[in-house]
């Protein structure tokens, strides 16, 4: 048995099943918390657009058609999850999404990671001047820590994900049977 199998027949993997298909239905919180993230993810956009359609200089010479395509589709497909959470009250119908969205993270970032076709020394250029201190203090090493950080968890938590998914949709479903350790 490999161990991937090993891993999605274990017992700490059915009992986090179990868990999530407990708590499948989105709270009151959870709905407000998708609605920011969505929110969020719009000023994203906004603020990548802004520095897109000015010359604050946070884009370099490298950042082309193809860049500004891939940097939009991560953010954009990013609300595809949250807006799933939120319309249908329901947290395994996003989970595909949330999958491929870690994918396309990876892709994403390892071409931002190798060609980084940025220089964050004008990132908070689009905030007032007043409050540029928010922001200003994020480096280009820090942004390439956290891509890198993410390209190493993204493909694990990509794959979880999905079996996450395909576990708890079984057990929704009824055609997953007893959990282990419990009696018919």
């Amino acid at each position: 048995m490999e161990i991937g199998e090993r891993i999605f027949r274990s017992k700490w993997f059915n009992a986090q099943v179990e868990k999530e298909a407990a708590r499948d239905e989105v709270t009151a919180p959870d709905l407000i918390g998708q609605l920011i993230s969505i929110v969020a993810a719009v000023i994203i956009i906004a603020f990548f657009i802004i520095h897109q359609t000015r010359p604050t200089g946070f884009f370099t010479e490298d950042f082309g058609t193809g860049s500004a395509v891939l940097l939009y589709l991560m953010v954009a497909f990013g609300i595809i999850p949250p807006l799933i959470r939120f319309i249908w009250r329901r947290k395994n119908p996003s989970r595909p999404f949330d999958a491929a969205s870690l994918a396309l993270f990876f892709v994403g970032g390892l071409y931002f990671l190798i060609k980084f076709p940025f220089d964050f020394a004008h990132f908070a250029e689009p905030f007032p001047h007043a409050l540029e201190f928010l922001i200003d203090w994020i480096s280009a090493t820090l942004a390439k820590w956290v891509i890198g950080i993410g390209l190493v968890a993204s493909p694990f938590f990509s794959v979880y994900t999905y079996a996450l998914y395909s576990g708890v949709k079984k057990r929704l479903s009824g055609s997953a049977g007893p959990a282990p350790g419990t009696n018919p």
